[in-house]
């Protein structure tokens, strides 16, 4: 998919609106880090006279103030140094020669928050193309995939004895990553997590807990349930043949289960890699749709086989009750992702990218009339209206709107309900021992 970074698409805004010009430094700075020298500033219109910046703002496109704005409070053309800015607050560092820098009359914090407003106002105009396999039919667990983390854990799960635990991308079995866990000297390592399950529901029903487990060496990487601290049901160990294996453990809910823990277990010293798993302890009906599909989805599919994680997936059918374990192919609209960085991209190029520029000048314009002199409305006003008709005019250009996702809901296979807790799938068909929880 193509994408276009931060930086381009703060140039193309600039350029559009006649507000791009970019330089090097030809000296170094001030040791009080306020000052950048540059010869080349005297070519821009009125560069041969002093006080000609003053007031515009500087951003820094290179070396150890990457990314850092200033605001011009004095400007020297004839230096000694050469043409000279003095900036109304520090930068982080002292300029040095060659350093690059950006010139606008504009605050480009300004431009940066029109852009991003721009890529989700103009939803569903222009969106996110967005395909879902983190559903499992019955699953209760949440981040059973190992997609989502924070500081190094991953999300919703528990690091029990200290393990080393690592968002792997290179050992994956499905999705983007996996969990390579490693335990440490003197005892197994693991990761738990406890699904929301009503305890008294379950009781005396088959739990079933699996997750495919990556491995070198034999009776060192297990999945265990554990019923209330110290009653627990483990499965077999992985043979270490370094290969994706399924590992599982079901066992019947002791009457006297206090919760259901799951547990992904490695041997003190070992290494081994978890992904792609789920726990079932009941059929449930509605499983909470993935926040990143903000319209539909408009296609649900389910894989043909456990096994075959890369499908094929294949719709469900009216009145057909999708199996357990099995993952479900979501297609759905969503939100193209807004940059925060320099680096950081969307997922956008020409012809979007046309238009995204034009609604973003839209709403930089707003932006200055809201906080502007009075005298200075009529002339953003005018620019306000300029580009709104621009963008009504790229709006209606073959090539820019994008195609809207036909839905293919089928009739008694599945729908879509919300609430002010989030979106809901729902299966038509009645499922036999539905639970009352609503699963993840």
């Amino acid at each position: 998919m193509a994408t276009t970074t931060r930086t381009n698409l703060r140039k193309a805004l600039s350029e559009a609106i006649g507000d791009y010009n970019s330089f090097s430094t030809s000296s170094d700075g001030n040791d009080a880090k306020t000052s950048l020298v540059s010869d080349t500033l005297k070519n821009y219109p009125g560069g041969s006279d002093d006080g000609a910046f003053e007031e515009q703002y500087f951003l820094a496109t290179s070396g150890a103030n990457d990314g850092e704005a200033r605001r011009c409070q004095l400007y020297i053309a004839n230096a000694s140094d050469g043409p000279t800015s003095i900036l109304q607050s520090a930068l982080s560092n002292q300029t040095s020669s060659g350093d690059t820098f950006e010139l606008h009359r504009y605050d480009p914090e300004l431009k940066h928050v029109a852009i991003n407003r721009a890529l989700v106002e103009l939803f569903p105009t222009i969106y996110l193309p967005i395909r879902d396999e983190t559903l499992i039919v019955d699953n209760v667990l949440s981040n059973s995939d190992f997609e989502d983390w924070t500081s190094g854990v991953p999300d919703d799960w528990t690091e029990v004895n200290s393990p080393t635990t690592t968002q792997e991308t290179s050992r994956v079995f499905h999705g983007s990553s996996s969990a390579k866990l490693t335990g440490p000297g003197g005892s197994v390592g693991q990761l738990t997590q406890s699904p929301e399950v009503n305890i008294n529901e379950i009781a005396g029903k088959t739990a079933q807990f699996k997750m495919r487990v990556w491995t070198d060496a034999a009776s060192q990487a297990r999945l265990i349930i554990d019923w209330d601290g110290s009653d627990t049901e483990a499965g077999d160990y992985h043979e270490g043949d370094s290969e994706w294996r399924l590992l599982s453990v079901d066992a019947a809910v002791p009457t006297t289960a206090t919760q259901v823990k799951v547990i992904c277990e490695v041997a003190a010293g070992a290494t081994a890699y978890f992904d792609t798993g789920w726990a079932a302890v009941g059929s449930l009906h509605r499983l909470t749709v993935p926040s990143s599909i903000v319209r539909g989805p408009m296609h649900v599919m389910q894989q043909y086989s456990e096994n075959q994680v890369d499908g094929p997936y294949y719709p469900l059918l009216p009145g057909e009750s999708p199996s357990r374990g099995r993952i479900l192919r979501l297609d759905g609209m969503g939100l193209l992702s807004r940059p925060s960085t320099e680096s950081g991209t969307t997922e956008i190029a020409e012809p979007q990218l046309n238009l995204v520029t034009a609604y973003s000048a839209m709403i930089l314009f707003q932006q200055l009339w809201t906080r502007s002199a009075s005298e200075q409305r009529e002339n953003l006003l005018q620019n306000i209206t300029i580009w709104q008709a621009e963008v009504a005019r790229l709006s209606q250009q073959p090539g820019i709107r994008m195609r809207t996702l036909g839905a293919s809901r089928g009739r008694n296979a599945w729908h879509i309900e919300e609430d002010g807790s989030g979106r809901y799938l729902l299966f038509d068909i009645s499922r036999a021992g539905a639970l009352s929880f609503s699963g993840v």
